[in-house]
């Protein structure tokens, strides 16, 4: 699939006016048949059309195999989530929705009841919870902001206020930590940023490339996805880096100056990596060159988020359709076997299993 990360940085770099393939007016949701249950749930970012304030949440119950659409929404009375649900985090008992385009974090509890809302973030994309008390808050680069400042934001999860800001310029992405420190992506610099945990401290690692996600192995390793640069004759690739040393030990192109990474996943043994690039690929964490072959190919589907089970490794990713409808959730077992598909909200992107 093309890179998503640059056609939304694209839709915001330019007037919130421009012409589109979306329809004038949104498309409603409504409630599928089924109930959110107090068990396993795959839950699934819908980030819905950018500028048009209609991100929702579906939830998907393996168990009952039921899906709900718009669960935010019905439990709260018909009120709107907000513009663009990049990400969720789960914490204590509850749901931290990350919303891009309206600059906030909203928190729930299990049942998706708003509890609070965080405002005043910058454009926050994911949240790393570091501490019982404290989490980091990912920022795009605003279009205004041509100097690429920006900062990680501090959310202090007791008061739930924002205490602190970081300086990291470009565009902060996903985030690991290892150890005592954050591993932070940007999609601007060639270096994946390390924040120490204890006071805040800021250093990097050069990885010669820009990055967007990050994930943590069985031997506490981050395995970075850095970005295809056409223009600079740069390939894709997956680099570790040893938490350690904070240096890159293993470097594998992904041979294609075309096509970049996204949605890196790790199985929950932390043994097999997963990726997007338009189909879906596997390797080992032991691997030396990648994968050439897709276990599961796209066909005339849109790829967009993937999700894999830490608990028996079952495949779920998510299908865009057009960018414009209600997307689509398909669920394969770890040996491929395809097992059912399910209609979701609108751009379903970020997923996560609790």
């Amino acid at each position: 699939m093309a890179n998503r990360f640059k056609l939304y940085f694209l839709f915001i770099t330019i007037s919130m006016a421009v012409v589109s393939c979306r329809k004038d007016t949104p498309p409603s949701l409504s409630q599928q048949q089924g109930s959110i249950t107090s068990g396993k749930c795959l839950l699934v970012c819908d980030e819905g059309g950018f500028g048009n304030n209609n991100a929702s949440v579906s939830v998907y119950d393996p168990t009952n195999n039921s899906t709900v659409i718009n669960a935010y929404t019905a439990a709260n009375s018909n009120q709107s989530l907000g513009d663009v649900l990049q990400s969720v985090t789960a914490f204590n008992e509850k749901y931290y929705l990350v919303v891009n385009n309206s600059g906030k974090v909203v928190v729930c509890d299990k049942n998706f009841v708003r509890l609070t809302t965080v405002s005043g973030f910058i454009s926050p994309r994911y949240m790393q919870v570091v501490r019982d008390n404290k989490a980091y808050v990912s920022n795009l680069v605003l279009p205004t902001n041509s100097n690429q400042t920006n900062y990680i934001q501090v959310l202090d999860i007791t008061t739930n206020t924002i205490s602190k800001s970081i300086r990291v310029d470009g565009w902060t992405e996903q985030m690991a930590q290892a150890y005592d420190n954050v591993y932070i992506t940007n999609q601007n610099k060639n270096y994946v940023y390390v924040i120490n945990a204890s006071n805040d401290a800021l250093d990097s690692i050069y990885v010669g490339a820009t990055s967007a996600c990050i994930v943590k192995d069985v031997n506490e390793k981050l395995w970075v996805s850095c970005n295809a640069n056409a223009t600079n004759n740069i390939s894709a690739k997956l680099v570790r880096i040893n938490p350690v040393s904070n240096s890159v030990d293993t470097a594998i192109s992904l041979q294609t100056t075309q096509n970049s990474i996204s949605r890196l996943s790790i199985n929950g043994d932390g043994t097999t990596l997963y990726y997007l690039m338009n189909d879906v690929y596997r390797m080992s964490i032991t691997a030396t060159t990648c994968p050439t072959t897709a276990i599961i190919t796209q066909g005339t589907h849109t790829f967009y988020g993937l999700c894999i089970d830490p608990a028996d490794e079952t495949i779920y990713i998510s299908d865009a359709v057009d960018y414009n409808s209600n997307g689509k959730l398909y669920r394969y077992q770890s040996n491929l076997s395809y097992v059912g598909g399910y209609t979701v909200g609108i751009i379903p992107g970020f997923m996560l299993m609790n």
